[in-house]
């Protein structure tokens, strides 16, 4: 079992950081009562974990009834396969409409649920940044109509893609990396409960805690390899090779003109591998750096890259990145 999972914090005071997100939080709790909320930050740093702790210390037993989580990323990426797949919403889906047409019915469907022994229930949009424009400006009506009844909490790494509007009606919280010291305490907090202590060096831990940059998810998913080989890796490494495999596999796929299949890989690096679009196309940077170097390809990089910082949909860019690197038949 993965020890991201099996190590979850399940309430509050066991997060690492975040103290000042985690004392508001539990102002709402006091009052039993909090607005539409915006929360933000790097990967990795616990987002949606403090989340899922806060709903289930808001709600308590109540918590899988009175909350829904709509996966905006796979929802716009995939489209109605995701809607077909999913139990929670194919009692909902409409085979004749759109995905846009779609996600509106289903929002409003939940939003208007009626909360059970609570004055409101919970919205979360994961992935918030992947949500389009034309389905951010619909959320802001069914905002203003259910926000009697129900609360709307946007999760994103990119608070900026979400339009002004939405940003105005919400309180926003910030995560911040998590510091290398906490790092290092949960670390060594796993190991004592695995029967590991001892098994990697101080200094070891301590240049992983720094290596990862704040992110603690990325933290202990190496430490659990390093624990396993029993050589301590660099998180660095680990993406260097799964993640660059990846990026070549999405390579040969667009060489043998199977764009279905190059498509799939990359919303697989970012769906489960966690990569973001400039991530995802840093990797493919270095795999097309080995192979072929032309003025055309830099410039159909610089150009997906400045669109990555800007526009609303990382899905939508990448996919138009690949497009338009199958036409250039490298």
């Amino acid at each position: 079992m993965l020890w991201i999972e099996k190590y979850r914090p399940q309430i509050l005071d066991e997060i690492a950081g975040q103290e000042h997100v985690r004392r508001q939080l539990r102002s709402f709790a006091d009052r039993a009562s909090f607005p539409h909320m915006l929360v933000s930050g790097p990967r990795g740093v616990g987002k949606t974990t403090v989340l899922d702790a806060f709903m289930r210390h808001f709600y308590g037993d109540r918590a899988s009834e009175n909350v829904t989580v709509i996966q905006s990323g796979p929802l716009f990426s995939q489209g109605k396969a995701y809607l077909e797949s999913n139990p929670r919403f194919t009692t909902l889906y409409k085979k004749d409409q759109g995905v846009l047409a779609n996600f509106k019915h289903i929002v409003r469907w939940h939003a208007s649920i009626k909360p059970l022994n609570t004055a409101f229930r919970v919205v979360i949009f994961d992935e918030a940044d992947a949500l389009p424009q034309d389905a951010q400006n619909a959320l802001r009506r069914t905002m203003e109509r259910y926000s009697a009844t129900c609360r709307f909490v946007f999760v994103t790494t990119r608070p900026a893609a979400l339009i002004d509007p939405l940003q105005s009606r919400c309180l926003p919280l910030s995560f911040l990396p998590v510091e290398p010291s906490l790092i290092g305490e949960r670390l060594r907090a796993i190991l004592a409960m695995e029967g590991k202590t001892g098994v990697l060096s101080d200094e070891d831990l301590d240049l992983l805690a720094f290596s990862v940059r704040g992110d603690l998810r990325k933290a202990i998913m190496t430490l659990q390899v390093g624990v396993e080989t029993g050589e301590m890796i660099d998180p660095g490494d680990i993406d260097d090779t799964e993640t660059l495999r990846m990026a070549e596999v999405i390579l040969e796929a667009i060489r043998r003109g199977d764009h279905a299949a190059a498509q799939k890989s990359a919303e697989t690096l970012m769906i489960e591998y966690g990569l973001s679009g400039r991530d995802l196309l840093s990797r493919m940077r270095k795999v097309l750096g080995v192979c072929c170097r032309s003025p055309a390809l830099s410039l159909l990089l610089a150009e997906t890259d400045s669109l990555l910082g800007n526009a609303g949909n990382e899905y939508i860019q990448v996919n138009a990145f690949l497009a338009r690197l199958a036409e250039m038949k490298i």
